[in-house]
């Protein structure tokens, strides 16, 4: 008899807390506006150059490069920069797998799958940390949608290894600081260890491969198979990195009340006459934001990428301030989400048994 309102007074509580994070800021850690200044400057330097050139399209599709900067950011500069390549190389493989599918219906939403559950693996066995799956799966589908439109190959792949060449070469420049060097980088066998597939690896990626399958699916049959991968993106990035039913709910409510927030940001921007050199302003500035919140506020670093996402997406596509795209985001966010939060129910009821599951590596 006291069983059931037991649980309903967890289940209530657990969702008073999440909701009374929309109004709490995590205290400042270490400072983030290296990392935020890095990612901006490979964000709008393609876009600057493009504009100058008259290959803003172009541009835009070098500027992903940017979503390279946020992993391995907790590590030492010189570990970082020996990291960097690999996550590069991932996202310039997404794309190449998304422009190679993007015309075939069937295909890019079993490539979606394929690189929403890969590389999930790989960042939960190797504890590689945020950003997680999230930008492959954007870039994935960005790719798709760009070839689908008739785009060449050659040039969608292209212009991403490019942009993520360039966050490369950026991520050496700090290095004429001498403190960079006082530290003794490990070696890539060092970083990625063995991979420990314990029981929060395994739930995190069953949980991810739910979401990438269920939130493909519903996107094909009910809404629409080009935003399959928005609606993933959200599952994938809402699942995170970290085990638990309340951090689930959480990033859930966070999405969502993000997603709301960012598309109405989108919609003020539509608004207003995008030339170029605005454009690089406008993506530098929420790529800025982005950075900086992200330790301390995950509602406010949604409210800043999403209309990041959304620029960069509809303005490759000829789209850029369409009102139909914000029903649009705001139905596969939720959708998203709360796949992702339902799948949270695989873990037992509780805190996690240890914190440092699925945590990214670092330096002893």
């Amino acid at each position: 008899m006291t069983e059931a309102p037991r649980t309903r007074d967890i289940w209530r509580d657990g969702m008073r807390r999440a909701v009374a994070t929309l109004g709490t800021i995590a205290p400042p850690g270490e400072p983030r506006w290296p990392i935020a200044l890095q990612a901006t400057v490979v964000m709008t330097v393609p876009l600057l150059i493009g504009a100058a050139t008259g290959h803003v399209e172009e541009g835009l599709l070098a500027c992903v490069g940017a979503f390279t900067v946020p992993y391995f950011a907790a590590l030492p500069r010189l570990e970082r920069l020996r990291l960097r390549p690999l996550a590069g190389l991932v996202l310039v493989a997404s794309s190449a797998l998304g422009a190679a599918v993007g015309a075939h219906p069937l295909l890019t939403s079993l490539g979606l799958i394929l690189v929403a559950v890969g590389v999930g693996a790989a960042v939960h066995a190797y504890r590689l940390g945020p950003p997680g799956p999230l930008f492959p799966v954007i870039v994935y589908g960005m790719s798709a949608h760009a070839t689908a439109a008739g785009e060449p190959w050659t040039t969608t792949v292209g212009w991403v290894s490019v942009g993520c060449a360039f966050a490369v070469v950026a991520s050496i420049v700090p290095l004429v600081r001498r403190v960079h060097w006082l530290v003794v980088p490990r070696s890539l066998r060092q970083i990625l260890a063995r991979p420990e597939w314990d029981r929060g690896a395994r739930e995190m990626l069953i949980r991810t491969a739910i979401v990438a399958v269920l939130g493909t699916a519903i996107s094909m049959l009910y809404t629409d198979p080009e935003r399959a991968y928005w609606t993933v993106a959200a599952g994938v990035v809402v699942v995170g990195i970290v085990p638990g039913r309340g951090i689930a709910a959480t990033r859930g409510l966070h999405r969502t009340v993000g997603t709301i927030a960012g598309v109405g940001v989108y919609m003020l921007l539509g608004m207003t006459p995008m030339n170029p050199w605005l454009l690089a302003l406008t993506l530098g500035v929420l790529q800025f934001i982005t950075e900086l919140a992200i330790t301390r506020h995950y509602a406010i670093t949604t409210a800043a990428v999403t209309p990041l996402a959304l620029i960069i997406v509809t303005s490759a596509a000829g789209e850029f301030g369409t009102p139909v795209v914000v029903g649009e985001r705001i139905l596969d966010t939720v959708v998203g989400a709360g796949l992702a939060v339902a799948t949270a129910l695989i873990h037992a009821p509780g805190p996690p048994q240890a914190a440092r599951l699925n945590l990214p590596p670092t330096a002893d």
